[in-house]
């Protein structure tokens, strides 16, 4: 597990959660170092697809990028993206419940997605009062 919240001295505005399978780790660790790099207002996270679950508890986070569907009773998040490492499928995105897909995902792109969910209203440690 990786966290780059490194030199940070304001308050963590977004939380964010990568998971992706070992066999695609530096993909995993790149993405994250760019957010991290880009948005330094956002707390990355990255882990292996069997802590998803726990990492899920443990952070709450707004917004998870995954390379698995979002699973049932994992709680209400503003965005979830599966990310599809096959560059012939796409990636699926969830915001606030709307859905859209995209192939070939960008990093623009995903910083498009955790920007407007950092401006959407939620309650730290309430998930049910997190989506207007």
């Amino acid at each position: 597990m990786l966290a780059w919240a490194r030199g940070r001295t304001s308050e963590v505005q977004t939380r964010v959660l990568i998971a992706i399978e070992n066999e695609y780790r530096a993909y995993r660790e790149v993405i994250a170092a760019g957010i991290g790099t880009l948005r330094p207002g956002t707390e990355v996270t990255t882990v292996e697809l069997d802590w998803l679950e726990g990492e899920l508890a443990r952070l709450d986070p707004e917004v998870v990028v995954c390379s698995r569907p979002e699973p049932a009773g994992s709680g209400v998040r503003l965005a979830w993206v599966e990310l599809s490492l096959d560059p012939t499928r796409p990636t699926k995105v969830s915001l606030v419940g709307r859905r859209s897909e995209s192939t070939n995902l960008t990093l623009e792109t995903l910083l498009a997605v955790i920007d407007e969910a950092d401006g959407l209203p939620r309650s730290r440690g309430s998930r049910e009062g997190r989506i207007p």
